[in-house]
């Protein structure tokens, strides 16, 4: 690149970076509210909440990208373009596409950037944060489990716990069941939630259980351990599986029968894998898009207002034309092909915008001499 190149390369770059820390900043925003409820209902802290929503976050940047590189473009062509620079650039004799190239560069960067979020990055973290969710729905402590409160599940069992310890130990259990008709008491020093072959059992340590036999006669047992069965409280329909963002690109492409039924269909999985190659594309038409709209005739002294409304609106009818294409490809194998199609096209109509001819200046009127002697 020369050295006009490279500068104008950095006044793009800067913007760019500029826009994607505001959007995204937005984003997380309005993600980390839709999670609250990990903390409202579920009793997890801040730091789980941040996780789970940085884990979210590639998805939504692969989503912004586009945006915030038509953002880039148009900001700082619109300052080149008040101070004259890319007048001056053109009359030293640099052609249109040296001038635009920066542009494109930056664009192809983003392209690549956004193919790597896509294709590696956002289903290693979807795979991740789903665990998360998953472990955090099936936490039995977590679910149920308040410190100094007494929780009723159901009407024959209540659960209390002083409190519950960093480790998930839970310190002064208490419990009362009357599940198999006689009412039990259970107080424990200590207990904890674990796994088995038959469900989740609660064991408890250091404690004495306390029970009113058939006769009516209340009797007091000691024991060192002892457990509670637990199943009952669990959702067996709960299970861990990954949806089609979760997925890597091969899985999509040439996915399992049985991948193919918990999707509903293998439409939906190529679809999704198709999606992943041509949405990167859209950065590239943004850029141009943005390019089209000062490069596509003469200097405009009185501003591009006019023409970047009309480059901005085209960009989002690209979209939302890509995301309906989208999502009947999920019902039509054939519409995939669309799917490339369709950024394809505005990158094609941009590029002879930006390319056409410049229309020639009107020739001057024909003076009474000239006029005289013809």
């Amino acid at each position: 690149m020369t050295l006009f190149q490279r500068y104008t390369f950095r006044q793009a770059l800067w913007p760019f970076l500029g826009a994607m820390a505001a959007l995204t900043g937005l984003a997380v925003l309005t993600q980390s509210l839709s999670n609250l409820d990990l903390m409202a209902e579920r009793g997890e802290t801040a730091l789980v909440l941040i996780y789970i929503t940085v884990l979210a976050m590639p998805q939504v940047i692969a989503l912004l990208l586009p945006i915030a590189v038509f953002l880039a473009v148009a900001i700082s062509l619109n300052r080149l373009t008040s101070d004259s620079e890319l007048t001056v650039a053109a009359a030293a004799g640099m052609s249109r596409f040296q001038r635009v190239s920066p542009f494109v560069r930056l664009a192809i960067y983003v392209v690549l950037l956004n193919l790597v979020i896509n294709l590696f990055v956002q289903p290693a973290s979807f795979r991740e944060m789903r665990q998360q969710l998953f472990e955090i729905r099936t936490d039995l402590a977590a679910s149920f489990m308040r410190e100094g409160e007494f929780v009723p599940l159901g009407d024959q069992v209540t659960f209390y716990v002083r409190e519950i310890s960093d480790d998930s130990v839970l310190n002064d259990v208490f419990i009362v069941d009357r599940r198999t008709g006689q009412s039990a008491a259970y107080a424990a020093r200590r207990g904890r939630i674990a796994a088995t072959e038959r469900g989740p059992v609660m064991l408890l340590e250091d404690g004495v259980r306390t029970q009113v036999d058939q006769s009516g006669v209340l009797t007091n047992l000691s024991f060192d351990s002892t457990k509670v069965e637990l199943t009952v409280f669990v959702d067996n329909t709960a299970s861990l599986f990954f949806k089609e963002s979760d997925k890597f690109l091969s899985e999509l492409l040439t996915p399992t029968p049985a991948d193919i039924a918990r999707a509903g269909g293998k439409d939906r999985l190529l679809a999704e894998g198709h999606y992943r190659l041509s949405a990167p594309l859209y950065s590239l038409a943004f850029a141009l898009i943005a390019l089209a709209a000062y490069m596509s005739g003469e200097h405009r002294r009185i501003g591009y207002g006019r023409n970047l409304i009309i480059a901005g609106a085209s960009a989002v009818i690209l979209r939302l034309v890509g995301f309906g294409v989208q999502a009947a490809a999920e019902s039509d194998d054939g519409m995939n092909a669309v799917q490339y199609l369709v950024p394809l096209l505005g990158i094609a109509v941009a590029i002879a915008i930006i390319g056409r001819p410049r229309r020639r200046a009107p020739r001057p009127a024909a003076s009474p001499a000239q006029l005289a002697e013809a």
